[in-house]
């Protein structure tokens, strides 16, 4: 009978070693620590800063975050590759149907962008076609100097959000003319702020010192114009999973509370 209450002892401590290993195992499953890829303008001016606070209020961590383009989180968040991801554009309705959740936390206006030196300060959406189909080439065209026309832009194959929604809202059926392709926005307006001639359409939160961003249609590309409709260049920005985990999911209804917003307010235009 000793022997048996020896082995029974046993028993019950390996028992309780395994249930400890376990639940251990279950807390250190629960800590992994979220990953982002997607849109550049969410991962590199809004998540920084957000995923800090977030840490800070729930103890829940974050790994890495990437900015490799909107197309390429849309494929990560799809093959299961990261806990979530973000988009800079409308998503298709192709799009939607392979997701489970998408929150839009706010909305990135797009800037067009010349040199100071250009004197062309305004554009109609039509003359902005123009510039960017290649049926413009030198500025007099469109009531600027005697200057020929260079346009940059990401890479027109690179699933970058910028390309799509511009296209979408100024091209439309209309293909991009010639334009010089760099591998990121900042690199184009990089290269706007060196050339008299140039121009690129990005975000207003890669706008850097040697660069002007002209009004369409008179309207600048502030946020009362935003929000009023009369700046037409705007597009969502979205977090987007596909069955979101429970940690996910309070950081995606954490980014629509007043410290997180206050966040996105300070590159974009607020969700709330």
């Amino acid at each position: 009978m000793r022997g048996l209450r020896i082995f029974r002892l046993v028993g019950l401590a390996g028992l309780a070693g395994v249930l400890a290993l376990g639940a251990a195992a279950g807390k250190a499953a629960a800590a992994d620590p979220l990953t982002y890829e997607g849109a550049s303008t969410i991962g590199s001016m809004v998540l920084p800063e957000a995923t800090k606070l977030f840490t800070a209020k729930t103890g829940i961590p974050f790994g890495a975050v990437g900015t490799a383009g909107a197309g390429a989180g849309f494929k990560a968040v799809v093959a299961g590759q990261v806990s979530f991801g973000g988009l800079a554009s409308e998503p298709t309705d192709k799009e939607k149907a392979q997701l489970t959740d998408i929150e839009v936390i706010g909305f990135d206006v797009m800037g067009v962008f010349v040199h100071p030196k250009n004197t062309v300060k305004d554009l109609t959406m039509a003359q902005l076609k123009d510039v960017f189909s290649g049926k413009a080439t030198n500025w007099k065209q469109v009531g600027g100097p005697d200057m020929p026309i260079t346009v940059y832009s990401e890479k027109l194959d690179g699933g970058r959000a910028t390309v799509k929604a511009f296209k979408s809202m100024v091209l439309g059926d209309t293909p991009y003319g010639p334009v010089k392709e760099l591998d990121d926005a900042t690199d184009c307006v990089a290269d706007v702020a060196k050339d008299p001639g140039g121009v690129t359409a990005s975000s207003m939160s890669f706008a850097v010192p040697g660069v002007t961003a002209v009004s369409l249609g008179g309207a600048k590309p502030e946020a009362q114009a935003v929000q009023s409709g009369a700046y037409p260049l705007k597009r969502p920005l979205s977090l987007i999973a596909v069955k979101p985990s429970k940690e996910v999911k309070a950081f995606f209804e954490f980014m629509l509370t007043p410290p997180a917003q206050a966040v996105v307010a300070k590159s974009f235009v607020p969700a709330k």
